[in-house]
């Protein structure tokens, strides 16, 4: 009787476990950043270590850095699908949602704590109901850092200085028209074709935070940095809402806990290297500019003007962020 029941408990315990590992659950997170960029760091270290040790292996993350699962629009549209899970994407989305073009207007933000507060607070949680009818949900954003540019033309100095430089844009509507209001050529391009674009002079420049920037390794084949600030790089931790839905109550804590800490871990990490970047860069030789500001915020500003004109039903979202504004 005794090795009957040994027995029989071993086909039970061999069939929960083997249960266990059919039901679970692999979240596969795609991304455009570097190996070891500061998104990844921090999905590997925070999101992954969390997520599989709450869930004791229910839950599995699997992390697709640097393109690996297409460009960024191919797995925002992933995501959507279902066909990916998770992806920490940039606001590409403004390209269908016109709430989001809000946070890439111009010197929207006064800095790190204030895009923070307005992305993880109450009005970024009413401009993310948006993409409900797209079965996308976010969890979290994080800093690609304040944008600055690059170029291998000339340093700038003043708005004169960008004449005749071929910057490399992404497709957005609102960073297209900034850069043609500060007098840039635009070339849209994914980001996957910088290196070798601006290695042949297929381009000039391009615009990107000094992190994202230094660790994508341009820096290689630029000679010039002017710190313009001119536009807050939102990131975003996106999950399909279908597969959100069939989470549990407990899994949804443990996920929403996860991001958060992976959001803080993100943003802090981002401000501290910047600092470190910039001396880098410096050392590796190439001429970093600080232009005055206001003239580059005057050429700026009809783009918030024709935003509001377009979108004035979103006037009282931007009243906010200005109000949030004054306690930074």
């Amino acid at each position: 009787m005794n090795k009957w029941l040994k027995g029989l408990s071993f086909i039970i315990i061999t069939v929960i476990l083997v249960s266990g590992l059919v039901g679970a659950t692999t979240l596969k997170v795609a991304n455009y950043y570097a190996v070891d960029h500061p998104v990844n760091q921090a999905l590997r270290e925070e999101f992954k270590t969390i997520v599989e040790k709450e869930t004791a292996g229910k839950i599995k993350v699997q992390i697709f850095p640097n393109n690996q699962l297409g460009d960024e629009q191919e797995f925002i549209e992933g995501v959507q699908l279902g066909t990916i899970e998770m992806a920490m994407t940039g606001n590409m989305w403004e390209n269908t949602i016109p709430v989001f073009k809000i946070i890439q207007l111009p010197y929207v933000f006064k800095g790190y704590q204030h895009a923070n507060a307005v992305l993880n607070g109450p009005i970024g949680a009413e401009i993310y109901q948006k993409l409900a009818p797209l079965n996308v949900k976010v969890l979290g954003s994080f800093p690609n850092g304040f944008r600055t540019i690059s170029n291998n033309k000339r340093a700038i100095n003043s708005l004169a200085d960008t004449k005749g430089v071929k910057l490399r844009v992404y497709q957005g509507e609102t960073i297209i028209n900034l850069m043609k209001a500060l007098g840039f050529d635009v070339v849209v391009m994914n980001m996957s074709e910088i290196f070798t674009a601006l290695q042949q002079g297929v381009v000039d420049g391009q615009d990107n935070s000094l992190v994202t920037t230094y660790y994508a390794g341009w820096y290689d084949v630029q000679k010039h940095v002017a710190i313009t600030n001119h536009i807050y790089g939102p990131g975003y931790l996106v999950v399909n809402s279908d597969l959100w839905q069939g989470f549990s109550v407990q899994e949804k804590e443990i996920i929403n806990r996860a991001a958060t800490t992976t959001m803080e871990k993100i943003m802090s990490s981002v401000i501290e290297q910047e600092a470190d970047v910039l001396a880098k860069i410096k050392a590796k030789g190439l001429e970093v500019t600080h232009p005055d500001l206001s003239f580059f915020k005057t050429a700026a500003q009809p783009i918030m003007d024709q935003y509001l004109k377009e979108y004035p039903q979103y006037q009282d979202i931007v009243n906010q962020i200005e109000e949030l504004s004054q306690e930074f």
